[in-house]
C-alpha cells in the first residue's frame, strides 16, 4: 500500500479520492488551508494537515511532501484574482513540482482538458490566468523526469460516478463534461497502476468502465 498526500483536500474531487484511497487501505493524507475543513477530511479516513502551499518556502513544501510515495495536486486558487491564481495554480504547484523530483516521489496533477500552451483564451478573459498557470506547470512537469500522470477532465459536473471517454488517440474526442466522482474514480485507478507513467489523460464521462480503459496503457 502506498502512503499518499493529497494537496487541496477539501475539494470535491480531492474528498471524493480520499474516500476511494483509504477504502483501498492506503494511507492518506489531505492538506488543508483551512483548520475548519479538517473534519470533512477525516471522514473520508484521510489524516488533514493543515498547511498554505501558497505561503510555504520551497523547504517547507519539501518538508511536507517528505516520506510520501504519491503526491496528488487537486489545489486550485479557485478564480478570483490572476495574481492569487499564479501564486497558486503556477507558483505553488511548481515548487511542489520541484520536490517531487527531488524526493523521487510519483506526482499526479488535476489539470483541464484543454491545458496546453495555445490554450486560446483571450488575455482579457476571467479564465485566461488559470489557463496559463496549468500550461506551464504541465509543461514543466512534462520536462522534469519526474514520475508523473497529467489527468485533464474536461467540464466537471455534481452527477454520480459513471464511466469514462478517454481522448487517445489524441484529438479523437472534444471536451464535453466528466463527474467530479469520476475524476476521483480515474484517480484511485492511476494509484493502483503505477506503471502508468508519463501520459496526459484528457478525458469526458462515457460508457467505458474506468479501469478498463486505463487498461490500454498497462
Amino acid at each position: 500500500m502506498a502512503r499518499i498526500i493529497v494537496l487541496g483536500a477539501h475539494g470535491k474531487v480531492a474528498l471524493h479520492a480520499q474516500r476511494m484511497l483509504a477504502h483501498a487501505e492506503h494511507t492518506v493524507h489531505g492538506v488543508i488551508r483551512n483548520p475548519a475543513h479538517a473534519a470533512d477530511v477525516e471522514a473520508t479516513g484521510s489524516e488533514p494537515i493543515v498547511a498554505d502551499l501558497e505561503a510555504l518556502e520551497q523547504s517547507g513544501v519539501d518538508n511536507l511532501l517528505q516520506g510520501y510515495d504519491v503526491v496528488i495536486w487537486s489545489a486550485g486558487a479557485g478564480g478570483g484574482s490572476p495574481e492569487r491564481t499564479r501564486a497558486v495554480d503556477q507558483d505553488a504547484a511548481l515548487s511542489v513540482l520541484d520536490a517531487v523530483v527531488r524526493s523521487g516521489a510519483r506526482l499526479l496533477m488535476v489539470s483541464y482538458f484543454g491545458s496546453g500552451r495555445e490554450h486560446g483564451v483571450p488575455a482579457d478573459h476571467p479564465f485566461h490566468a488559470y489557463a496559463e498557470a496549468k500550461s506551464i506547470v504541465d509543461e514543466a512537469i512534462r520536462d522534469s523526469g519526474a514520475d508523473w500522470v497529467i489527468l485533464a477532465p474536461s467540464a466537471l459536473t455534481l452527477e454520480d460516478e459513471g464511466g469514462i471517454e478517454i481522448d487517445e488517440p489524441a484529438g479523437s474526442v472534444g471536451s464535453g463534461e466528466i463527474p467530479r466522482a469520476t475524476v476521483a474514480r480515474l484517480l484511485a485507478e492511476v494509484v493502483a497502476r503505477p506503471e502508468l507513467r508519463g501520459i496526459t489523460i484528457r478525458c469526458n464521462g462515457g460508457a467505458t468502465p474506468v479501469g478498463e480503459a486505463l487498461a490500454r496503457w498497462s
